[in-house]
């Protein structure tokens, strides 16, 4: 059972659900609809959200009237003519899932409107699974749409690419994002809330969980010790502060302290992610030199990649080799 749409629109993503649905108000919307996104926007809820509108009998303009038969099935999760494609148990979506889908859609809409296919994770297609609903996109069928998601920096198959009219949701605005987080998160102030907002590169969802989850002071403790294995060369008083599932932020913070570090060094004031720590980092910066800042930042994300692409590798190991580089090519 999958309910469509239950949760409204965030405040980000009105704009362009509205320019999302104008060209289908006016009988030119396209087939295919490709949304390039990040974790942490709630695409997934604009998704679903104009998914529900396109099943909707009977449109309140842009929005759903929540009324109709086609609307009530859709917030059941019964809806006949509501498909969803996504990887299961982690396996990429196979050739079979795409056919079993296609099957249907040779049969009329059960509720005599529009069949909407969403396929989740689409970046995930095997190649046969695209070569299957490759005729389809091109032959499109008179009232079936194809939504497909996928992550920003994912590649895509070209041919499918091709054949669908693309939406980049990107973070929001500062000031959008700060004013939703002090209304979910009013125990925090406003610098920590834009601190936390740079943090987590301006996704509010994931700002969210990370203030709640107080990474903030977890981030400042680790960025104190960070000073201490600076000051005594000791890869292992840092080493052991890496938590197993945060390793790759706690890196982001440490590059963002060298970013920070060495725009402080070029005489940059703005554009710091770190501007609760401006004492330390004028420190860091005056007892560096650009190239040895620069050399740090690299270092660190050299590691930080061979984390990520690496399988089945000591991460611990990983990481005293990176720390290790930064004493003896660094400080």
């Amino acid at each position: 059972m999958t309910v469509i749409s239950l949760q409204p629109l965030y405040p980000w993503q009105q704009v362009i659900y509205s320019s999302i649905t104008q060209p289908f108000s006016q009988g030119r919307g396209h087939h295919a609809l490709l949304f390039k996104t990040e974790a942490g926007l709630g695409s997934e809820v604009l998704i679903r959200h104009f998914a529900h509108w396109l099943l909707c009998q009977n449109k309140n303009g842009n929005e759903p009237c929540h009324q109709c038969k086609s609307c009530l099935l859709a917030q059941s999760g019964n809806h006949p003519d509501f498909h969803q494609l996504e990887p299961i148990e982690n396996r990429d979506i196979g050739v079979d899932q795409v056919r079993d889908v296609l099957a249907t859609l040779q049969r009329f809409a059960q509720q005599e409107g529009n069949v909407v296919v969403y396929i989740r994770q689409a970046e995930r297609l095997t190649e046969a699974s695209c070569n299957a609903l490759l005729k389809t996109l091109e032959e499109p069928h008179e009232g079936v749409y194809f939504l497909l998601e996928t992550d920003l920096q994912a590649p895509m198959m070209a041919t499918i690419q091709s054949r669908c009219q693309t939406w980049v949701l990107h973070a929001p605005e500062m000031p959008i994002a700060l004013q939703w987080l002090q209304m979910h998160c009013p125990q925090f102030s406003e610098t920590d809330i834009e601190t936390a907002l740079r943090l987590c590169h301006g996704r509010p969802l994931i700002c969210k969980t990370f203030l709640e989850n107080d990474r903030l002071s977890a981030r400042k403790t680790f960025l104190q010790t960070f000073w201490r294995f600076y000051k005594n060369r000791d890869p292992f008083l840092l080493l052991s502060q890496f938590e197993k599932e945060q390793v790759q932020m706690q890196l982001e913070w440490l590059q963002s302290f060298f970013s920070d570090a060495l725009k402080a060094k070029m005489g940059m004031t703005t554009g710091w992610v770190n501007h609760d720590l401006d004492k330390g980092i004028w420190l860091f910066s005056d007892a560096l030199s650009a190239q040895q800042l620069l050399k740090g930042y690299d270092i660190l994300c050299e590691t930080e990649k061979n984390i990520n692409e690496i399988n089945a590798v000591n991460i611990e190991l990983m990481l005293a080799n990176g720390l290790t580089r930064l004493v003896l090519e660094v400080f």
